[in-house]
C-alpha cells in the first residue's frame, strides 16, 4: 500500500469472472509528493500513459529510485518537445544516454491530429507484484506545479499475472500505437561519434528547431530552472519579535564556501538573444563569452527586475516559494504558522500599524474606507505570486483569463500614499530585498508586452504612470492568448494621480481610490521608514496557508480573492485577534466605493445640481471646478452601466437607472443642488 495521505478506500475485491484478487485503492492527489508514493524504491519498470509530461520529471525518477526500465506515451500532439529541452543540454543528453542504454522511451504522437487523453500507469516491482494506477495525473512538472491540484486516482494491487494485468497491458498498448519514439534520430547519430563529439552533436540537434516564443522568454526560463538547481545560501523571513527563532535567518547551505558563486546557462541557438544582454550582464559582474552567459545568481535576478520589473521567484519542484535577491541569498517564503498566536498576534499588530498612518497623518471624510482599499490592495500583493495557479485552472474551466485574473489600479492625489503603499508591500513580500517599482515612464506597449518573458511570480508595478500611456489591447490580451503554463507571468499592478478613462480596461482592473493626504513632515516620513526596516513573516505564514487552498470556481460573484480573505481572516482567528472594522470582506472598491461619497460630497458643498434633457439625466458642476480634473473625476466615478460622459462642466448619463438606487441621495427630492427643472 502507498503512503499518500489521501487514500480515501482501501479494500480486497474478487473478480467473479476468475475468481483473482486484487487490493483496489481509491484516493485524490493533491501534490507531486502524494503521486510520488507509489513510486516506490522496489519499482523496477514503469510504463505510462500521460497527456502531458517533462523531461525534468523523467530525469527525477531514475535519480530517486533508479529504476531499470521506463516507457512514456505523451498524448499531446500541440507540444514541441525538442523544444522542452532547449537550453538544457545537460539534461538532454543525460535522457538521450538513457535511451541509448535502452532504459528510457518516450513515445510522442505520430501525426498532429493524434492525442491520447488517458493518464495510465503500469508498476512493477522487483518481486513480479504490480501496481496499476488510471485516473487523471500527469507526469509533467509544469502541470504539478502550475496549480494545487486535486486528482484522482485508481489503484490496483495485483500478484503480476492476472487477467486485470492483460487488461491495463492491452489499454497501453492500444495507445502506445498512437506514437512514435522521441529523440531516436538523436541517438543514431550519437552513436557513430566519439565520445568527445555527442554533447556538441545534442547541443547542434536541440537547436535545429524552430520556436515561436521569444528567445528572451525562453533563456529567462531556463535561468529560472539554474536558480532552482544552484546551490545558494537560504534563509527565510524571521519577525523582530521572533528571536527565538533567530538561527532560522542563517544560512542552510552547510559549507557557505561551496555555494554556486555563479551559474552558467548556454546560448548555444538563441541567435537572437538581445546584444545588449552583455553589456547589462557586465554592469552587473556577469559575463557572456561565446555562447556561455555567467552570472552570478543575485546578478540573474537583479537583471530580471532591471529589464522586465520582477525579480526571480518562483514555485520549486517540492511546491515552496523562493525569492532570489540581489544578494545571491534566496528566501524561502513558506513557513508554517506559529502554535504561538501571540507570534501571529504580533505580525498582524504591525500589518494594522501601516493602516494606521491614515489616523496619525492623513485627512480624509472617509477614513474606514480608505483603510479597507489599502487592505485590499494588501490581499492583492500576498495573492500575485499565485495568480498563475488561478490561471491554470481557469484556463482549463474556459475562464477568460484577462478578465478574471484581476490587475491592480490604484490612484490618488499626489500625497495619498500610493507608492509608499507599494514600496510596504514589495517589503512585506521579499524582507526589503525588492523596495522600488517601475517607472511610470517605462510604460508602453513594448515594455508591456515584454513583461510576459521574465518568467517569475513576483509582481510588476508601474508607478506615477498616466493611464494613457495603456495600451488598451496588449492590456486586455496580457495572458489570455500567450499564457501556456510554460512559464510564469507576473501579476500586473498600476499607480497613478488619475482614474482610468472610461474604456474596456476599468472592467478589468481592481481599481482602488486612496482619498486621503497624508501630512508632509519629516515625522510622517519616519514613521513609514520604521514600517518597512521590520521583519515581518505574516506573507510566509498566509502563503504557507493559500498553497493548500482550493482553488474555487465561484457561483455568486468574481471575487478571485475571496480565498485570500479568507486565509487573513483565519489568521486573525489563530492569533485570537479581532478583526478591524476596515477588513474588506468582500471587495473594497464594492463594498467602499469612495465615488459616492465623491458626489455626497458634491451635493452637500452645492456644487452640483440635476437636470433631465432629452431623457438623459445630467448633473451640472460649479463653474469654479476644474474640468480636466475635478469634473472628469465625477465622470469616471460614475458605474459603467451609467454610460457617462463629461461635457465641459456637465456630466451627462445616459442611462439613470443604473445610478438611481447607486447615489446615496434621491435626485428627485427638493432642496438645492437637486433635480432644479424637467426639460423635455
Amino acid at each position: 500500500m502507498s503512503d499518500n495521505p489521501n487514500t480515501m478506500l482501501e479494500a480486497e475485491v474478487e473478480f467473479a469472472d476468475t475468481g483473482e484478487k486484487a487490493t483496489l485503492e481509491l484516493a485524490t492527489l493533491k501534490r507531486w509528493q502524494n503521486f510520488e508514493t507509489y513510486f516506490t524504491e522496489d519499482v523496477r519498470k514503469i510504463r505510462a500513459v500521460t497527456y502531458s509530461e517533462s523531461p525534468e520529471m523523467l530525469d527525477s525518477v531514475f535519480a530517486d529510485i533508479d529504476v531499470d526500465e521506463m516507457e512514456v506515451v505523451v498524448g499531446d500532439s500541440t507540444k514541441d518537445y525538442r523544444e522542452s529541452l532547449r537550453g538544457k543540454e545537460q539534461l538532454a543528453a543525460r535522457l538521450e544516454r538513457l535511451q541509448r542504454e535502452e532504459r528510457l522511451q518516450i513515445v510522442l504522437p505520430a501525426i498532429n491530429n493524434n492525442e491520447v487523453h488517458s493518464k495510465l500507469y503500469i508498476l512493477e516491482h522487483e518481486d513480479g507484484t504490480r501496481t496499476n494506477i488510471v485516473g487523471s495525473p500527469n507526469l509533467s512538472k509544469k502541470a504539478w506545479k502550475s496549480t494545487y491540484q486535486k486528482n484522482v486516482i485508481v489503484v490496483f494491487y495485483t500478484d503480476g499475472g492476472q487477467r486485470l494485468d492483460a487488461v491495463f497491458e492491452e489499454w497501453y498498448e492500444e495507445m502506445r500505437d498512437y506514437g512514435e519514439v522521441f529523440m531516436e534520430d538523436l541517438t543514431e547519430r550519437v552513436e557513430e561519434l566519439p565520445e568527445e563529439k555527442q554533447e556538441e552533436e545534442v547541443h547542434a540537434w536541440i537547436a535545429g528547431r524552430t520556436t515561436s516564443e521569444s528567445e528572451e522568454a525562453e533563456v529567462e526560463q531556463a535561468l529560472t530552472e539554474r536558480l532552482d538547481e544552484a546551490n545558494v545560501r537560504k534563509a527565510t523571513i524571521i519577525g523582530d519579535f521572533e528571536e527565538e527563532e533567530a538561527d532560522l535567518t542563517v544560512s542552510i547551505t552547510d559549507d557557505e564556501e561551496e555555494s554556486d558563486v555563479q551559474i552558467s546557462q548556454t546560448l548555444q541557438g538563441y541567435e537572437n538573444v538581445p546584444n545588449d544582454w552583455k553589456d547589462e550582464f557586465r554592469s552587473l559582474d556577469g559575463s557572456i563569452e561565446g555562447s556561455e552567459l555567467r552570472a552570478s545568481p543575485g546578478a540573474v535576478s537583479q537583471h530580471a527586475k532591471e529589464k522586465f520589473g520582477a525579480p526571480k521567484m518562483w514555485f520549486t519542484d517540492d511546491d515552496q516559494l523562493v525569492l532570489q535577491t540581489p544578494d545571491d541569498l534566496q528566501l524561502e517564503l513558506m513557513r508554517e504558522v506559529p502554535d504561538d498566536p501571540e507570534r501571529v498576534d504580533a505580525a498582524l499588530e504591525q500589518l494594522e500599524e501601516y493602516f494606521e498612518a491614515v489616523d496619525k497623518f492623513g485627512k480624509t471624510a472617509h477614513p474606514v474606507a480608505v483603510k479597507a482599499q489599502m487592505f485590499e490592495a494588501i490581499i492583492w500583493f500576498f495573492w500575485a505570486p499565485f495568480a498563475n495557479r488561478y490561471a491554470s485552472v481557469y484556463k482549463n474551466r474556459g475562464i477568460d483569463l484577462d478578465k478574471f485574473l484581476p490587475s491592480l489600479y490604484i490612484y490618488g492625489e499626489p500625497g495619498s500614499g500610493k507608492g509608499t503603499l507599494a514600496r510596504y508591500a514589495f517589503h512585506m513580500l521579499s524582507d526589503g530585498h525588492v523596495s522600488e517599482p517601475e517607472d511610470g515612464d517605462k510604460l508602453n506597449t513594448t515594455t508591456l508586452r515584454s513583461v510576459r518573458r521574465v518568467d517569475s511570480v513576483f509582481p510588476v508595478v508601474f508607478d506615477d504612470m498616466n493611464p494613457s500611456d495603456i495600451d488598451t489591447e496588449a492590456y486586455l490580451n496580457f495572458r489570455q492568448k500567450h499564457w501556456t503554463g510554460d512559464a510564469d507571468f507576473p501579476a500586473l499592478a498600476f499607480i497613478s494621480n488619475d482614474n482610468l478613462p472610461r474604456s474596456r480596461i476599468q472592467h478589468r482592473a481592481k481599481t482602488l481610490y486612496l482619498d486621503v493626504q497624508f501630512e508632509q513632515t519629516h515625522k510622517t516620513a519616519e514613521y513609514a521608514s520604521k514600517l518597512t526596516e521590520r521583519s515581518n513573516p505574516l506573507f510566509t505564514w498566509f502563503a504557507q496557508e493559500f498553497r493548500d487552498r482550493d482553488i474555487v470556481i465561484r457561483e455568486e460573484d468574481d471575487d478571485t480573492l475571496a480565498e485570500a480573505r479568507n486565509v487573513f481572516a483565519d489568521l486573525y482567528e489563530r492569533a485570537g485577534r479581532e478583526l478591524p472594522e476596515y477588513f474588506p470582506e468582500r471587495p473594497a472598491e464594492e463594498k467602499y466605493d469612495l465615488g459616492k461619497y465623491l458626489w455626497q460630497d458634491a451635493v452637500d458643498g452645492n456644487l452640483v445640481e440635476f437636470q433631465r434633457r432629452n431623457g438623459k439625466l445630467v448633473a451640472k458642476f460649479d463653474e469654479s471646478l476644474s474640468v480636466y480634473s475635478s469634473v472628469r473625476e465625477y465622470a469616471r466615478s460614475l458605474p459603467n452601466e451609467a454610460r457617462a460622459s463629461n461635457d465641459g462642466h456637465q456630466v451627462i448619463i445616459k442611462e439613470e437607472d443604473a445610478v438611481e438606487d447607486w447615489f446615496p441621495f434621491d435626485i428627485n427630492e427638493g432642496g438645492r443642488g437637486f433635480l432644479s427643472r424637467i426639460l423635455s
